[in-house]
């Protein structure tokens, strides 16, 4: 059994403040890894550290709410606890406008329940109807959530593990394989856009030829994956 493991089994049988005390300290590294990843883009009104205490404390909510019975690694499922509290922090200080987020959450939900009542892909219309706006207000969203770094699949989920430190690497691996599950659920257009761009590096020009259709066709699917994505990772898919 491994040091975390006998760690954490002591942890569960005892409760005492001295086993969680080693806890916080053996995983506060995660707190100073993601604070590391998201200070690159700060603005100059929030600092690190003000990354660094939203972090902790976004720690300090998975060690209470961690069940190794579940089977998850607590690096991942801490990893995801902390990178969002962080990004709560972010939304609190007004960097990511809070209306572009309540509108990725609308349509990522909008794009599940139509998907699941008509058993294909629903059209723009049918999106925009179910939403409750209109078409030209629906294409708006979705390039607001294209062009929004923040929300970039390129940096939150497909960095390249060679290009950081080993244990960047490992959590990378780690949450991959968490993702892809996710990814998994999505229609399968959705899924080759995002393999295609994101892995293949293809353009949104060169997708769009491959799989037929324009490259504003591809821009929808690509802002409706990223949409579909965060609602299902919000709501435990």
């Amino acid at each position: 059994m491994s040091g975390a493991n006998v760690l954490w089994q002591k942890y569960q049988e005892t409760k005492d403040e001295g086993s969680w005390a080693e806890l916080v300290s053996r995983y506060l590294p995660l707190v100073r890894l993601q604070a590391g990843r998201l200070a690159l883009g700060l603005p100059p009104q929030v600092s690190r550290e003000d990354l660094l205490q939203s972090g902790v404390l976004g720690l300090l909510e998975a060690l209470q709410r961690f069940n190794p019975a579940q089977g998850v690694k607590f690096e991942t499922y801490a990893s995801l606890r902390i990178r969002g509290a962080m990004l709560d922090e972010l939304r609190r200080l007004c960097w990511l406008p809070r209306a572009l987020v309540k509108q990725m959450r609308e349509l990522g939900k909008a794009q599940m329940a139509l998907a699941g009542s008509l058993g294909r892909e629903p059209t723009e219309a049918e999106l925009a109807r179910e939403m409750g706006v209109k078409p030209e207000d629906l294409r708006r969203i979705v390039a607001e959530i294209n062009s929004s770094a923040l929300l970039s699949l390129e940096e939150t989920l497909f960095n390249n593990p060679a290009a950081e430190a080993p244990e960047t690497a490992v959590l990378e691996e780690m949450a991959a394989a968490e993702l892809a599950t996710v990814i998994d659920k999505l229609p399968e257009r959705q899924r080759v856009v995002l393999a295609l761009y994101y892995q293949e590096e293809m353009t949104l020009k060169e997708i769009g030829l491959v799989l037929g259709v324009s490259e504003s066709r591809v821009c929808q699917l690509h802002a409706h994956a990223l949409a579909q994505l965060r609602a299902m990772l919000a709501e435990g898919y």
